[in-house]
């Protein structure tokens, strides 16, 4: 891809992730109730002894941080650049995988710049060079041991920022979505959602019926119990993911 065409995906981005935002930006769940939010619709000789009270489960450095987090994209679809350096100064690990996501929108030097310096602060190292190249902060967190923590909401403020470009986006990604990846690894392909279209159980030739591919084409070969196919690399160019049937098992297969 060329810098040219980069700063067009990225303004064209922008751009509907504007207009979809409106003036109210992304929209924050209303918060779990807590002892202190009704307080005062406990009896008096019930209020708790807050000498032998349990500690809050979220700390204060989380719960700004969740702040942090719904106002880093404001009301215009932009990304706030008084909010990341706040995620700088509040230092929570669960604010990288945020900072790596507004990155991969962001185009302005500037920006780019302070964003980088708000992942060095939290991380207490420098990847990808002062432009925040998305793919190697992809590949430290993909590293960290212990794993990459993630704030409190980031599925619903993920569903949310991708559902701006895709409303139906949000009916992957919403609040306690259950998963087996990490939800910091879903990244949005640039297309909406089904705007490649997959090759869906498609005819298959005997090898040496084919005359349409080279000897020296590449293939993916892939074999289930006993039963063998190869996926010529040209096609799946083009399409990027097959549904099929293979070994009498259900398959989908990813380029």
């Amino acid at each position: 891809m060329t810098l040219k065409s980069a700063a067009l995906l990225i303004a064209l981005s922008t751009i509907a992730l504007a207009s979809a935002c409106g003036n109210d930006g992304l929209t924050r769940p209303d918060p779990t109730p807590t002892a202190s939010s009704i307080q005062s619709d406990i009896p008096a000789e019930q209020t708790p002894d807050r000498s032998t009270a349990a500690e809050p489960t979220v700390s204060v450095q989380e719960s700004e941080a969740q702040d942090i987090m719904w106002k880093i994209i404001d009301g215009y679809g932009s990304v706030d650049e008084n909010a990341v350096r706040a995620a700088g100064r509040n230092g929570h690990p669960g604010l990288v995988p945020v900072l790596v996501e507004i990155a991969s929108r962001t185009f302005e030097p500037s920006l780019a710049l302070e964003i980088s310096k708000a992942l060095e602060t939290i991380t207490g190292t420098t990847v990808g060079g002062e432009f925040v190249l998305v793919g190697p902060w992809f590949s430290w967190m993909s590293r960290q041991d212990p794993e990459q923590v993630v704030l409190n909401e980031f599925d619903e403020w993920k569903g949310q920022l991708l559902g701006t470009i895709d409303p139906s986006f949000r009916e992957f990604l919403y609040s306690n979505v259950e998963t087996r990846i990490p939800l910091w690894t879903v990244e949005w392909g640039g297309v909406v959602r089904d705007g490649i279209p997959p090759l869906e159980f498609p005819d298959v030739r005997a090898a040496k019926e084919v005359d349409f591919l080279n000897l020296d084409e590449p293939v993916f070969g892939v074999t289930i119990n006993g039963e063998s196919r190869a996926y010529p690399h040209r096609i799946m160019g083009w399409h990027e993911l097959a549904n099929d049937r293979l070994g009498g098992e259900l398959i989908t297969f990813v380029f």
